[in-house]
């Protein structure tokens, strides 16, 4: 059994510090901002150790914030999922909230650790929007964390003048999982409880997508699924197909699914719900914000194996997004 706890609070300590937004490719009235974050209580939410990796499903953070601008001080709660190598490489994704005097910024982020010259190395980025009397700002930063050192993060407010647009896409996307059991940690302490558990890791791929802004578009990401609850995490990249500039949307999402069943019974079908918010992204998508909803409209060919399966289904979806770039690009 691999000691995940030291580990577990470097990589996932800095989560509930980690706002992290990205740029926008047309700045308007950026307000720039550091702040530094120091978390009070984690709940390592579904942990499973199976010796290689440590999977995590909807760890749980509080933090305090201080911050050069007194709109991005306060109380910050976190939710965080990932998948990691016991080398601490691996991949964290999740949302927050951010309770400031005044308002909220309610905000998802996409980061990475790395191992290098024995420091744990983390690197978050996020889009927030806000509400209150900071309805109409969006709020991005990059924030960078050694150990579990403190967490700083640098960014910027930006007055949203292009307001939410219309987004729909439809595709065929491809889903191959492994089913991961290992050992359950004790979600405080992180320290094994000798109970056998497992959760899906899933693999995500699209090569039809068709999307708004987007155009003709590809679709990269991860999850993890409890076969127990239904419950799925996951994130995500949309990538365009089309320009001599390949615009990149990042997503993060949270779903229910009755595919634990499927796991064990080879049905036909599936019901999955799924609510996805926009993380930033690269060129035009620097920055982005917004979401949408969508379900599954057939699952077309479930092939369970007692470790491994894969599902092709169809998908649409509708929703709105905010980002500063231009319109061009498939609507």
């Amino acid at each position: 059994m691999k000691p995940w706890k030291k580990g577990a609070m470097a990589i996932l300590g800095g989560c509930a510090m980690a706002l992290a937004p990205v740029g926008f490719a047309a700045p308007i009235s950026e307000t720039p901002f550091t702040a530094i974050e120091v978390v009070t209580s984690v709940n390592y939410g579904t942990a499973v150790d199976n010796g290689t990796n440590l999977l995590i499903l909807n760890a749980r953070e509080s933090a305090i914030v201080t911050a050069s601008d007194p709109r991005v001080a306060g109380i910050r709660t976190v939710t965080c999922s990932g998948i990691w190598h016991s080398s601490k490489v691996g991949h964290l994704w999740g949302s927050f909230r951010l309770s400031s005097v005044g308002g909220t910024w309610d905000g998802y982020w996409q980061g990475t650790t790395s191992f290098e010259n024995g420091h744990v190395l983390k690197s978050l980025e996020t889009t927030a929007e806000g509400s209150g009397v900071y309805e109409g700002m969006v709020l991005r930063a990059t924030t960078t964390t050694v150990d579990s050192g403190p967490i700083h993060w640098a960014g910027c407010i930006i007055k949203d003048r292009q307001g939410p647009r219309p987004y729909q896409l439809k595709g065929l996307r491809v889903d191959s999982a492994m089913n991961v059991k290992g050992v359950l940690l004790d979600p405080l302490t992180l320290r094994p409880t000798g109970t056998c558990r497992g959760l899906t890791w899933i693999v995500i791929g699209a090569q039809g997508e068709e999307a708004s802004y987007l155009g003709r578009a590809t679709e990269q990401g991860l999850g993890l699924l409890d076969p127990v609850t239904g419950v799925c995490s996951m994130m995500g990249t949309s990538i365009s197909a089309e320009g001599e500039q390949r615009d990149v949307l990042h997503w993060v999402a949270q779903a229910t699914t009755d595919l634990r069943t499927l796991v064990t019974t080879n049905l036909g079908r599936a019901v999955i719900t799924a609510e996805v918010h926009f993380a930033g992204g690269t060129g035009r998508f620097e920055g982005a914000t917004g979401g949408f909803s969508g379900r599954v409209t057939q699952l077309i060919s479930p092939t369970p194996t007692p470790a491994l399966f894969q599902n092709t289904f169809q998908y649409e979806a509708a929703g709105t997004i905010r980002f500063n770039g231009p319109p061009a690009g498939g609507e």
